[in-house]
């Protein structure tokens, strides 16, 4: 067994254990939340809070292709902003960062 498969066998194991759902353009997901983040911004009338929050997925979840910054996902009902998508070509994983929809 190589080393991809190790990964992926591994990270189905986890997202059994811990993933949360989500949903990207039709598509429902499982996703492992990889680090969580919040901050306040100062706006008009007063400071919003600002979420960010980046998941690990496999690649192989996306049929035909990956997800793009930009556009939108949803994370456990909540809808957030694709702010980068990092992948590795010799990786099983796709990570992507999320904001909230506003920035």
């Amino acid at each position: 067994m190589g080393l991809e498969s190790d990964i992926l066998t591994d990270l189905r194991q986890l997202l059994t254990e811990h993933g949360v759902s989500a949903r990207w353009q039709g598509i429902d997901l499982l996703v492992l939340i990889s680090r969580v983040k919040r901050e306040q911004q100062i706006e008009m009338g007063g400071f919003v809070e600002s979420p960010e929050l980046s998941l690990r997925v496999p690649k192989v979840a996306f049929p035909n292709t990956l997800p793009k910054f930009g556009e939108r996902i949803e994370v456990e009902g909540t809808e957030y902003r694709i702010s980068q998508v990092s992948s590795h070509p010799r990786s099983p994983l796709l990570t992507l960062s999320l904001s909230t929809t506003d920035e």
